[in-house]
């Protein structure tokens, strides 16, 4: 990150790798409206302020630093090669239950190169609460432990052009996770817990597509468990998701959640108070030892 793409500033002028984002107001914007998935974003930041991760913000939240200026040197050379600090995004309402939270990590050159200190790169991604530890961990003690493995985790649900493909897509998220069950700091008791305690009101990326949420059911899941303001219903039982050879990959059952307050979540829709209803995908591998590991997609609906 420092010697290939933040010296390549003082090398080549404004040249800039294709693959990152040039965005000036990245501090001031929430994440989850910014980037289109849950994947690493590198940005390009210019001009940076010293008000950034300090003051500004937006009206939903803001970047608030979490881990201060690291020197990062060369492993052979010992030279110096820039600084790297950890930010995250504290949200004003962010949804009590949901274990991710987006985490910047921003590199600049040291002023020798940058005088300004103006030229940034940072590297933004959605991560569970044990990956910000494990990360700050090795931010503070130079430790070489590497990150839990959950990169492969997605945060929101997609929408592909047929239907059929995004429960496949589903099963290969778990399929490549490994282990029968989830670690638990990925998971989320989603079958016990209002909807509204998981799901964040102003995130659009959820809103649109839903949220995915990583659960270890138990039989009761659906049938007797709940929270004391409702419980997931089942409406559709196990319809079977095929492969391209035409065996069955997994399954999916379909849940809506029934309120005991039948007034008390609304939208507002064209300028009308709408109902709120919620509705839960649950995706499941088709073996035995693998069935009470699912991928639930949360998704906001209307009546």
């Amino acid at each position: 990150m420092m010697s290939i793409y933040l010296q390549s500033i003082n090398d080549n002028g404004d040249s800039w790798p294709e693959q990152f984002l040039e965005d000036g107001d990245v501090f001031t914007k929430n994440p989850s409206e910014v980037f289109e998935s849950e994947n690493p974003f590198f940005v390009f930041v210019y001009p940076r302020t010293e008000a950034r991760g300090r003051t500004d913000g937006c009206d939903s939240g803001g970047w608030r630093i979490i881990g201060h200026d690291k020197l990062i040197k060369h492993e052979g050379t010992g030279k110096i090669l820039g600084f790297k600090k950890i930010l995250k995004f504290c949200g004003e309402t962010k949804a009590r239950g949901y274990k991710r939270t987006w985490v910047m990590k921003q590199y600049r050159l040291p002023s020798k190169w940058n005088p300004k200190q103006d030229h940034v790169v940072c590297k933004i991604q959605l991560l569970f609460q044990t990956e910000i530890s494990f990360l700050l961990s090795k931010h503070f003690s130079y430790s070489a432990d590497p990150l839990p493995a959950t990169q492969s985790l997605t945060a929101y649900g997609i929408r592909l052009a047929n239907p059929q493909d995004d429960g496949a897509y589903y099963l290969q998220v778990i399929f490549d996770s490994g282990g029968n069950e989830w670690p638990s700091y990925v998971t989320n008791d989603v079958y016990c817990v209002h909807p509204s305690t998981l799901v964040d009101h102003e995130d659009k990326r959820s809103t649109e597509s839903g949220l995915c949420i990583f659960a270890n059911r138990t039989e009761a899941c659906g049938y007797t468990d709940g929270c004391e303001s409702g419980r997931w219903r089942i409406m559709e039982e196990d319809n079977p998701i095929f492969s391209m050879s035409r065996e069955v990959m997994g399954y999916k059952r379909v849940f809506k959640f029934y309120e005991e307050d039948k007034g008390r979540y609304f939208d507002i829709v064209d300028g009308e108070q709408v109902l709120r209803t919620w509705i839960m995908e649950e995706y499941r591998l088709v073996e035995e030892a693998m069935k009470d590991k699912v991928l639930c997609v949360i998704k906001r609906g209307r009546r």
